[in-house]
């Protein structure tokens, strides 16, 4: 009787630990997982990781979390990840996945729909989207990945419900800021109004930065918010000039995972809204 307490002790504790693993931990605890699966980024691989069932299945990501997309490069370890996964996952357009051939590998190539996973009900969004096409290819799992989404979707919802209120009770909603493009439906979530936005620094011309100034007097912003993987630095000049803060948020989930990731994203923004 004790061994079988023992055997459904530790089921519960891999199950259980590996809805908040990272999303590159690589199931560190599963010597020998019969499917590799590689992604092109922590947005798709942490949610490969939730909704895949331990000790059948090793995910890895290729793009680091703090890179941008279109300028990263592959080394020849992601090739080498490429040619031994059994399933390649990746958002349509990632230019670096193009480059490296695939070995005849499975791809699933996954559209966003111009949404931008790191704002919680598109990152619901994404995970029923995706936990559809896994089902399609892995159907003895499907009662598994089933379970997994709804598990991770009342996580998400919490959370984000939680936050919510936090940004609600510090007068959050309604207030102007100047962005950079990628990151305007998180802080639309957020509850943000983005009266000036702007693209990747190498687009950006004198007369942009004119015309933001100008947006961000007559409007009163609060702060300058750039995207991490396009640029951390692209707005800090308009945010000096105006004399408000300059905020970094991350666009891809970091080895913390995605909800760790939203919340310090939330933070970085309280933290000057407080001040």
């Amino acid at each position: 009787m004790k061994k079988k307490v023992m055997i459904v002790l530790t089921f519960a504790a891999l199950f259980f630990g590996h809805l908040s693993a990272s999303p590159n931990s690589a199931c560190a605890e599963n010597t020998n997982p019969r499917y590799l699966i590689v992604t092109s980024d922590t947005i798709l691989s942490g949610m490969a990781e939730v909704l895949l069932p331990a000790g059948r299945y090793r995910v890895e990501s290729i793009l680091p979390p703090g890179q941008c997309p279109g300028h990263y490069d592959v080394k020849l370890s992601d090739i080498e990840k490429i040619h031994k996964a059994d399933l390649i996952i990746l958002f349509r357009g990632m230019p670096f996945m193009e480059k490296p051939n695939a070995g005849g590998r499975a791809r699933l190539v996954v559209d966003n729909d111009t949404r931008n996973w790191m704002a919680p009900d598109s990152y619901v969004f994404g995970l029923n989207r995706l936990a559809g096409e896994l089902i399609r290819r892995f159907p003895e799992d499907r009662k598994e990945i089933l379970k997994r989404k709804e598990t991770n979707i009342r996580l998400v919802r919490d959370e984000a419900q939680k936050l919510r209120k936090q940004m609600v009770q510090a007068g959050l909603p309604g207030r102007a800021v100047l962005a950079s493009s990628l990151q305007k439906e998180p802080l639309e979530w957020m509850g943000l109004q983005i009266v000036g936005e702007y693209g990747r620094p190498e687009s950006l011309s004198t007369k942009d930065v004119v015309h933001l100034l100008r947006i961000g007097r007559d409007k009163d912003v609060i702060a300058v918010v750039d995207n991490l993987q396009s640029g951390p630095e692209t707005g800090k000049s308009i945010a000096e000039t105006l004399g408000r803060p300059h905020i970094v948020l991350n666009n891809f989930p970091t080895e913390r995972g995605y909800l760790t990731t939203l919340k310090e994203n939330v933070y970085a923004v309280l933290a000057v809204t407080r001040k």
